[in-house]
């Protein structure tokens, strides 16, 4: 483990000083990206954030990107909490032990769009889920909501809780997972990086939990003759920007103050750009052919009694914690739906 440590903090400091320029930055922070270099999170979101940040602090403060990952998505939160690199955003499904309360937007119908979501999701945070100090051993930078995905089929189109019984279905873990099995799904779930094997080798009759977009980045949406929408989506995958606790202490209270600015909701205003990108995607798969077709009463109402439960134990946990699940619930989907002005 050490020699690991050892290789992983040399191989940081060679990124850094390859991409140094003429001017030294009295900081630099070394933020992990587990997403493909061409994600959106990467260009559209983080990098003009971390150039932002740079500018703003007069170059005192430095973001540099890694070009591949140092851990795995589920050892992400441990790599940043321990120094192995000193920032990283996840998907908030890898720790659902940790951040018990941050898997509410994950919750079934809740989905509007990426930057209203992720508004809403801030404001969410900072009025009701703070006090439970469930990043007390890193420190929270910004927060994150994608678009929600749909149900597609790569046979016939899914209209009835009939259509899903018995059928094999590819589902991201968590709650896309969850749901489905709820509904009689034979379910095969799996990180998505690895669906692409699974629905091109013809293992499964449908796939859940992705939007149009990674639909597309992971080649699979292809495969699909018609994509079912359920109102508000099946999930909206959340994430968690962070730092290293002593990393943030460590630099001064200027610029800690113009980072802070620069994060939070204003950092959530930038994820615009994957409504963006969702749309582009949306209107291609259109074109060539995908079939979009809106989720019969029905087939809600099947979908609804697994969401209800899955709702009902979130709201649970939150009142075991002491916090009021059902006002942060409620004021999350009001947000949302405001579109976050």
């Amino acid at each position: 483990m050490l020699h690991r440590r050892l290789f992983i903090s040399a191989a940081l400091a060679a990124t850094v000083a390859l991409g140094a320029g003429p001017a030294r930055a009295d900081t630099t922070l070394v933020i992990n990206a587990f997403l493909p270099a061409q994600d959106p999170m990467n260009t559209k979101v983080l990098k003009p954030w971390a150039e932002a940040v740079e500018k703003a602090t007069a170059g005192r403060v430095r973001v540099q990107i890694p070009p591949t990952s140092v851990a795995a998505p589920d050892q992400l939160w441990n790599s940043v909490r321990n120094g192995v690199v000193d920032g990283a955003y996840f998907f908030n499904g890898t720790v659902p032990n940790q951040l018990k309360l941050m898997q509410m937007p994950q919750l079934p119908f809740l989905g509007t769009s990426a930057r209203a979501n992720s508004v809403a999701f801030w404001r969410t945070y900072e009025k009701y889920f703070k006090p439970a100090s469930e990043y007390k051993d890193v420190h929270l930078l910004a927060l994150m909501v994608i678009p929600t995905g749909h149900i597609y089929s790569l046979k016939g189109p899914i209209e009835s809780g009939n259509d899903i019984r018995g059928v094999k279905i590819w589902a991201l873990p968590g709650v896309p997972a969850k749901l489905m099995a709820m509904a009689g799904a034979g379910v095969v779930s799996t990180p998505a990086a690895k669906m692409s094997e699974i629905v091109a080798g013809g293992m499964v009759d449908g796939f859940v939990g992705i939007p149009d977009m990674h639909a597309e980045a992971f080649k699979v949406i292809r495969y699909a003759k018609s994509a079912t929408i359920v109102p508000g989506g099946i999930s909206t995958p959340s994430f968690s920007l962070i730092l290293n606790r002593q990393k943030w202490e460590s630099l001064s209270p200027q610029d800690r103050d113009i980072i802070t600015k620069l994060s939070g909701e204003a950092f959530a205003d930038r994820m615009a750009a994957f409504d963006e990108v969702e749309a582009a995607a949306h209107a291609q798969a259109a074109k060539e052919g995908l079939k979009y077709l809106p989720a019969p009463p029905q087939l809600v109402a099947e979908l609804k009694k697994g969401a209800d439960k899955m709702t009902a134990e979130w709201l649970a946990m939150a009142k075991a914690r002491g916090i009021d699940g059902q006002a942060a619930f409620a004021y999350y989907r009001e947000q949302s739906a405001s579109g976050s002005k």
